[in-house]
């Protein structure tokens, strides 16, 4: 199974760059000569019935995309024999200016030669009303391009390229191509799929299927229906679907990937989940053969760790750590893993092969294990999900141990921790594949946390001040660490985090190198040590002020840029779990207000909470925040925003070593009632600032 880029193509620093410069050797263009052609040029197939080409009946109603006019989209298809599907398609467009001309002459059909023969048929241009034949003169390529080589995976794809000669402004183009055979690891069976919905206008959209009615299809529709015509003759059932002036499909910025619902009609012969089950079971069917070098690695894992968890949590970082990520999927191995010994031996693999390696690994510890295919879009989340074979793009390890259930992902990189502390991907829901499975599982946990605990202590001085940051990090921001240490280095890494305090304090000067190390529980600690010795601001009232933030929190806070009109959801990055504490030190006793802050609605939870120490000379204001959901729905965004704004406005306070109200206070708009008389005052308050994020970035 080929694996979705964003997950399996984990960053591998220098080695990945390697990897990838011998990949870019095998790209090699070779014009195709015509005893070795995996493709041919023929006539259109007699069991095809094309639309009229050019038709000039056809109404034009879509307007130009960047010089492009989608003016045709034939697709047919024939499943009438089993495991020798044919596909048609024809496509026509308009070139309406410069821009189109030089972007959209050229064409590619990709197609796997494996199992699959391309058949070219036509290739014209129809200037004015000349029709011109630009099959003799265009140029043809066969180009070896592996269209997944960034996620690592080499698949064997060949891709087609044409390039036709003497194209001008305001040329119509159309050209139709048959694609015969499929994938033997589909066993016969039959799934694919019919856009009803585009990302730019198109004037005529135009379906045509052809099945045997002792072998139906079913259909399972996403989006606004379309009208569908269904004739039955001869044992033949012919289905047609025909659009005409069909708009562009709008999908805004931010939508949770699980309401994405641009319009789809799937066609498949599985019944039911249970089906696929039957269908993906055997793959990944381990044989009562016990490999010997399987076997040592367990022995060596269960005498280094006491416990179960412990044990699992090595065996899934040793098949991380050890089995490169890198995929040959040819043919039948785009979803069959290869057996565990070969990918021991090789000591490479993609997602399939590293999850059947990791089951024989825990199967050898005693621990029950089965292979569950996932969407990582979280697609499986919609009722309106479509897809059965094709659903999925990744696979992980499911574990049930002590009446809890865990999803390990043998691709991820830079975990720590057993089995309960490390981080585990949730996708919404998973198909396991096990003999009492029927249907998909709510995969949801808690244990995909970006949590983060920051306590920074702080002792003003007249001259100089004093900062000391100690952060602990788990779950994803943990190994977001490890990774740079990886790439950048402890030096590199030191560097970037104090430049990323140079944002707030300008002349501050790190003391020493920071530090990196292994904590409890898979996590990871960082300790930094700093000198600031322009600490304080002033002005013309207040001598020696200064605003400090929960900025690790205030980086984390998420609203779209505007919520005016819009019409759906928005993601948010979820689960986020902030702790942020400021021991704020000074030599005298200090007094303070008890300002406390709450904001608890049902997408997060934020606190602050000060204390002042018996001495007087601590001042502690501690800050929370958790998100609670994933995403918010669109008739909620406004309050929302507002939410967050508050936020922004409570997540700071402010210090001066004068007991004044100065301008500086009266510039933030806030009314701020005075702590004390005789001694230096602490003040919480709100102001509203805006964060750059350091540690998460959205996908």
């Amino acid at each position: 199974m080929a694996c979705n880029a964003t997950v399996c193509s984990v960053e591998f620093g220098t080695g990945r760059i390697a990897r990838l410069a011998l990949l870019a050797l095998m790209l090699i263009a070779t014009s195709v000569s015509a005893s070795s052609d995996p493709y041919a040029i023929a006539a259109v197939p007699d069991w095809v019935e094309p639309l009229p080409a050019f038709d000039r009946e056809t109404a034009q109603t879509a307007e130009p995309v960047q010089g492009y006019r989608a003016r045709l989209q034939d697709f047919q298809y024939n499943g009438l024999q089993a495991g020798q599907s044919r596909l048609f398609n024809a496509v026509e467009f308009e070139l309406t200016n410069r821009y189109g001309v030089e972007n959209h002459s050229n064409i590619e059909l990709s197609f796997d030669p494996s199992y699959e023969t391309l058949l070219l048929h036509e290739l014209w241009v129809m200037r004015g009303d000349t029709l011109i034949d630009k099959l003799p003169t265009a140029r043809l390529d066969l180009l070896r391009t592996e269209s997944e080589r960034d996620a690592l995976i080499y698949n064997g794809t060949r891709t087609l390229a044409i390039v036709i000669d003497d194209v001008r402004r305001g040329d119509l183009v159309r050209y139709s191509y048959s694609i015969n055979g499929e994938n033997p690891i589909f066993e016969g069976h039959r799934e694919f799929q019919v856009f009803t919905e585009f990302w730019s206008p198109m004037d005529r959209n135009y379906a045509r299927i052809l099945s045997s009615s002792d072998r139906p299809l079913s259909r399972r529709v996403r989006g606004a229906g379309v009208p569908m015509q269904i004739s039955e003759e001869n044992g033949v059932e012919e289905l047609i679907i025909d659009q005409t002036g069909i708009s562009e499909f709008v999908l805004e910025d931010d939508v949770p990937s699980w309401h994405y619902n641009r319009g789809i009609v799937v066609f498949s012969d599985m019944a039911d989940w249970r089906a696929v089950v039957d269908w993906a079971l055997p793959m990944y069917e381990l044989s009562d053969d016990h490999d010997a070098d399987i076997a040592t690695i367990a022995s060596v894992i269960r005498s280094s760790h006491a416990d179960q968890p412990a044990q699992i949590g090595a065996a899934l970082r040793w098949v991380q750590e050890e089995i490169r990520y890198f995929g040959v999927e040819l043919g039948k191995n785009s979803h069959w893993p290869s057996r565990p010994q070969e990918t021991l031996a090789r000591r490479f693999g993609d997602c399939k092969d590293k999850t059947l390696l990791l089951m024989a690994l825990l199967r050898e510890l005693g621990v029950d294990a089965q292979a569950a295919l996932v969407n990582t879009r979280r697609g499986l989340e919609s009722s309106l999900y479509p897809y059965r074979m094709h659903a999925f793009d990744h696979v992980l390890v499911h574990v049930q141990l002590d009446d809890a259930v865990h999803y390990l992902d043998p691709t991820l990189r830079n975990q720590a921790g057993a089995l309960g502390e490390l981080r585990e991907p949730d996708y919404g829901r998973a198909l396991v594949l096990a003999a009492d499975t029927t249907g998909l599982s709510d995969m949801g946990n808690d244990r995909m946390l970006y949590r983060m605990s920051v306590a920074k202590s702080l002792t003003p001085g007249v001259e100089e001040s004093q900062m000391s940051v100690v952060t602990r990090k788990q779950g994803a921001w943990a190994e977001h660490v490890r990774h740079d240490l990886e790439t950048e280095g402890e030096r590199g890494m030191g560097e970037l985090y104090q430049s990323y305090y140079t944002d707030y304090f300008d002349a501050i000067v790190a003391s020493g190198q920071a530090e990196f190390a292994e904590g409890p529980a898979g996590s990871m600690l960082v300790t930094e040590h700093y000198r600031i010795p322009e600490f304080w601001m002033s002005d013309e009232n207040v001598s020696q002020y200064r605003w400090l933030y929960a900025d690790e929190i205030m980086s984390h806070l998420d609203r779209p840029e505007s919520t005016r009109g819009r019409e759906q959801p928005y993601e948010l990055i979820h689960p986020i779990d902030i702790e942020e504490r400021w021991d704020v030190v000074m030599s005298e006793p200090l007094r303070m207000e008890d300002l406390n802050a709450e904001v608890e609605n049902e997408w997060f939870s934020f606190t602050k909470a000060s204390s002042l120490d018996e001495a007087g000379e601590l001042l502690s204001v501690t800050f929370r925040y958790r998100t609670l959901v994933n995403e918010v729905a669109a008739a909620d965004l406004a309050d929302y925003s507002a939410a967050v704004a508050e936020v922004q406005e409570l997540a700071s306070f402010y210090i001066e070593d004068k007991p004044s109200i100065g301008a500086a206070v009266k510039e933030a708009g806030v009314e701020i009632a005075q702590a004390g008389s005789l001694h230096p005052v602490f003040l919480l308050l709100g102001l509203l600032g805006l964060f750059r994020c350091r540690t998460l970035l959205r996908s």
